[in-house]
């Protein structure tokens, strides 16, 4: 036939290869000039195959195969208990089996299961799914065949009914996407909204949004505005499109149906998944506040059995320190609580959310090596599924939080590599994504922004700005997010000494109007605050006070509330208003806690960033022998930078600072072969206070067999048998 390799490829997936098949088609295009047009139509209807296969195969069957076979043509795949069901259908409902069941089949089970051994047995276009032969479908072609010639045998009635019982069948056991399908093609308006309203919520959480939101969309605005349940199901899927207009819509329309006489547990199940929704609304605009509140209301709304909605209310609950800034005892506990209900329900996304907001919590508790763990598990859970951090389609994971959390911590060690590569991943991911947590938005933007200002790409961090400040107002983030980038913007400008604009920005700003010092300052406005002082301290001469004033006010707020990054953060700050003060020895000792604290962190950007004065103070700690190996290793990288800078401009670079360099509590002794990675050191900490292997698996919030794994990786590297061992070595390395 002089067919083109396209038109055999495709030739062959339609035939599945069957040489009948293929020589039918070549009887059939005989007559036709345009093949490949011939080949794309080529389907069961053609009347050479519909012709054979009606007079040579479905013909020559006895009635009970050939009612099987026609009444199973509905399905895409069957076993034995789905065909069970829809041949009950038809000899309960329809009768069309009477009289023609096989005498030696004494039950409708024996005997679907003897037909599909004896149709496969015989080969009669039967194509086993899986080794258990459990699973069958039809040959393509003869199913199209079978289709064709049980909707010109029946009515439409019988059909739609064999639809549905295949869709109560596939509800039974949990395959929702197969049991719509069979109620779409049924075209059964209300058992689609049945299924939907009742499975809905877990199909969306699952991350299958478009599917869910496609069968939706489908269905008469009418039925759905009918049924306040299924408008809450309508309204999470529109808000994970970021549809949030629509998505309040429809939640009103939910509400509309409570009435003085509704019963009072159907009220507060509308009002309940209307709080859960607006929670998530709350929190992709980065409200985190209002996030907690609704939250809180689901919580206090809905029953126990409205597990998913709960469990999620309890994360948003757990967020609380992004609002209130206190990450002690308490909010910790929380934060690692809530991650376990998500791994027992094997919620990946819900997972990975928790785990974030620990990796979170530990950063702002200034412990960075922490995070970076955490962050790490992240990946470890997510790859070990067949639903990777970074994914594409209707999944909608985590992998913003993480490329941004990850990358602001590569960054602040000095990684601009490694940071760049996560960073850049991060607003990828964000603009592909249609809804992200708000303050991840901003944390990957302004880390971003960070990072190529320390490489001395000053336009393209002001540029990397001004796109976060336009895609801030267009999603319609919360003011303090806009103003967080617009106090990015002045403290970019007064690194580069452009003073007039930083104090315009100041000028502009709110935050020159703080709260009363009765009433304590915001901890979402905590950076513009510093940026604020960071003006103030440029300016000289009487603005010094009240940067001191400001800067004092803050540091009570963070150390009562367990806040040591921010400490560390305000301390350097306060450190150069003593400094520009002329009071050197305040400035030193003030600088001298902060360094303490940062040491065994491996923090190098917050002191770096701050530019040549704080170089002239590391320079007089050094004479004064504060943490001299620390001090040193920051100097470097001063000195690295400056030079990199004068050489090429933009620089492009970023000296990498090894993590057993960054402090002495993380240096290792040479004769170790493998130093010991992050992780270990944690786990090699709390071992060595004692705890058992559970302890340290619930601490970390990993699994024993991943505490038992890191323990003996432990034991190699330091070349040891036993615990005691391991922690007496570690402590003569300064491990501990």
């Amino acid at each position: 036939l002089s067919l083109n390799a396209a038109d055999l490829a495709a030739l062959e997936v339609r035939t599945e290869g069957w040489v009948a098949g293929l020589q039918l088609v070549a009887l059939a295009m005989r007559d036709h000039q345009d093949r490949s047009g011939f080949i794309r139509s080529f389907s069961g209807s053609n009347r050479y195959i519909v012709d054979y296969l009606a007079a040579e195969v479905f013909a020559s069957q006895p009635a009970h195969i050939q009612s099987f076979l026609l009444h199973t043509a509905i399905l895409d795949r069957m076993c034995s208990s789905l065909c069970d069901v829809v041949l009950e259908l038809l000899v309960s409902d329809v009768g069309l089996v009477d009289g023609s069941l096989n005498p030696q089949v004494s039950s409708l089970s024996a005997y679907s299961q003897l037909i599909l051994d004896q149709l496969e047995r015989d080969n009669l276009f039967v194509v086993s799914l899986d080794d258990d032969r459990r699973w069958y479908r039809y040959h393509h072609l003869f199913a199209d065949v079978l289709r064709h010639r049980l909707t010109s045998s029946v009515s439409a009635a019988t059909v739609a009914s064999l639809h549905r019982r295949a869709s109560v069948w596939y509800e039974r056991q949990g395959l929702i996407p197969e049991a719509v399908q069979h109620a779409l093609t049924a075209v059964d308006d209300a058992r689609v909204a049945d299924l939907v309203e009742r499975h809905g919520l877990r199909i969306i959480v699952g991350g299958q949004v478009h599917t869910a939101l496609r069968w939706l969309n489908g269905l008469p605005d009418a039925l759905v505005r009918a049924r306040p349940l299924l408008c809450t199901v309508h309204a999470l899927a529109l808000l994970f499109t970021n549809q949030l207009e629509a998505a309040e819509a429809r939640i009103q329309d939910a509400e509309r149906w409570i009435q003085p006489d509704t019963p009072a547990d159907q009220v507060r199940l509308i009002q309940g998944r209307a709080a859960a929704i607006r929670a998530n609304m709350a929190r992709y605009t980065g409200d985190i506040n209002g996030c907690v509140t609704f939250a809180q209301q689901v919580l206090r709304l809905l029953p126990e059995s409205e597990t998913i909605a709960r469990t999620i209310a309890t994360l948003h609950v757990a967020r609380a320190f992004r609002v209130s800034g206190d990450v002690r005892g308490a909010a910790e506990r929380r934060a690692i609580a809530v991650i376990a209900p998500f791994q027992t329900a094997d919620n990946l996304l819900g997972t990975l959310a928790a785990i974030t907001n620990l990796a979170r919590l530990q950063v702002l508790q200034g412990r960075l090596h922490a995070a970076a763990a955490t962050y790490r598990e992240m990946t470890q859970i997510a790859t070990g599924t067949d639903q990777p951090l970074l994914r594409k389609g209707d999944h909608l994971l985590e992998g913003p939080a993480y490329y941004a959390g990850m990358g602001d911590l590569l960054r602040e060690w000095n990684d601009f590599d490694a940071a760049e590569q996560h960073l850049v991943q991060a607003v990828a991911q964000m603009v592909d994504q249609l809804v992200v947590d708000a303050e991840d938005v901003a944390r990957g933007y302004l880390a971003l922004a960070r990072l190529q200002h320390a490489r001395g790409q000053h336009a393209t961090a002001q540029r990397t700005l001004e796109t976060y400040l336009d895609l801030a107002r267009q999603r319609g983030f919360v003011a303090y997010l806009v103003a967080r980038g617009a106090a990015a913007q002045a403290q970019l400008a007064l690194a580069q000494g452009n003073l007039a604009a930083a104090a315009a920005w100041a000028n502009a700003s709110d935050t020159q109007r703080a709260p009363d010092v009765m009433n304590p300052l915001p901890f979402s406005r905590e950076a513009e605050y510093l940026t604020l002082a960071r003006v103030w301290i440029a300016q000289a001469g009487a603005w010094l006070a009240q940067a001191m004033e400001l800067l004092d006010r803050l540091l009570a707020d963070a150390e009562a509330k367990a806040r040591m990054g921010s400490v560390v953060d305000i301390l350097i700050v306060r450190a150069l208003a003593q400094w520009s003060q002329e009071a050197r020895s305040d400035a030193l000792a003030t600088l001298a806690r902060a360094l303490t604290l940062a040491a065994p962190e491996g923090s190098i950007r917050r002191f770096v960033d701050e530019g040549p004065a704080m170089a002239a103070m590391l320079h007089a700690s050094i004479a004064r022998g504060i943490m001299p190996d620390y001090v040193e290793m920051l100097l470097t990288v001063f000195h690295a930078q400056d030079k990199e800078t004068r050489g090429q401009g933009e620089g492009t670079g970023g000296v990498l600072i090894s993590p057993a360099s960054l402090s002495p509590g993380l240096r290792v002794s040479s004769s170790l072969v493998e130093p010991l990675s992050a992780r270990e050191l944690d786990v090699l900490r709390l071992i060595a206070d004692g705890k058992s292997n559970a302890e340290v698996g619930r601490t970390l919030v990993i699994a024993i067999s991943t505490v038992k794994t890191h323990t003996n990786s432990i034991f190699s590297k330091l070349q040891v048998t036993s615990r005691t061992q391991a922690i007496a070595l570690a402590r003569d390395l300064q491990l501990l």
